[in-house]
């Protein structure tokens, strides 16, 4: 399904919808489940949700007696606002043909030795300086899609290693940047007293590993 970056902006313009996106990046969620962790109600729940599937951003499985909505695929919106350009694209990074770094190298290297003085030169410069920008934000996108493959892979393994199903989500907190058990209990509406029980357990299996940070304790995948 192609989507279109005003119908990204106009979705994106409603906090709701943000606070939503950001809740499914967590983990899929069911329409109860996303009225409690957001304080909203369902039927508001169920609308945004709405949109945000005819959008083409938010897919929805059915388990059991439950139907779970979650994020289906990477995309990444590029903003340009500057004294020259506006613009907004989309960017799905699921298939790239990704530049090497020798050839970003030579072409930067080909607009830094460009004396860009006349208007051919000074012309032949920005059409440089474009390419490397398509280059970069190819890079980019790439990059964004081996980071969610190997986000998928460390689930697989956390899924194979762990069989408590607090300890899954706390490794996974961890594993998506939470650092502290404040934060792990806050994001996955967990008490803070079994986030801590649970990482006593983890560490004391050699997964996780603390170091104290500014006077505050921080967890990390070992």
């Amino acid at each position: 399904m192609d989507i279109e970056a005003e119908m990204i902006m106009d979705i994106l313009g409603n906090e709701s919808r943000r606070r939503i996106l950001e809740l499914l990046s967590r983990k899929p969620c069911y329409v109860s489940e996303i009225s409690y962790y957001l304080g909203m109600a369902p039927k508001a729940v169920l609308e945004h949700l709405d949109k945000l599937v005819k959008a083409g951003i938010v897919a929805s499985f059915e388990e059991g007696r439950r139907r779970y909505y979650y994020i289906p695929r990477s995309l990444r919106l590029e903003v340009t606002i500057s004294p020259h350009k506006f613009g907004v694209e989309i960017r799905d990074s699921e298939s790239y043909d990704v530049p090497s770094i020798r050839e970003i190298r030579n072409e930067f290297n080909m607009m830094e030795r460009l004396k860009a003085e006349s208007i051919s030169e000074i012309y032949r410069a920005l059409k440089v300086a474009e390419d490397l920008q398509r280059r970069f934000s190819r890079m980019q996108s790439f990059l964004s899609m081996r980071f969610n493959q190997f986000i998928e892979r460390m689930l697989n393994e956390i899924e194979r290693v762990v069989s408590d199903d607090l300890e899954r989500l706390v490794m996974l907190g961890l594993a998506k940047g939470l650092k502290t058990s404040a934060e792990v209990a806050e994001a996955f509406r967990l008490p803070y007293r079994e986030v801590e029980r649970a990482l006593s357990s983890l560490h004391k299996k050699g997964l996780v590993e603390k170091e104290e940070k500014n006077g505050e304790v921080v967890w990390m995948i070992k």
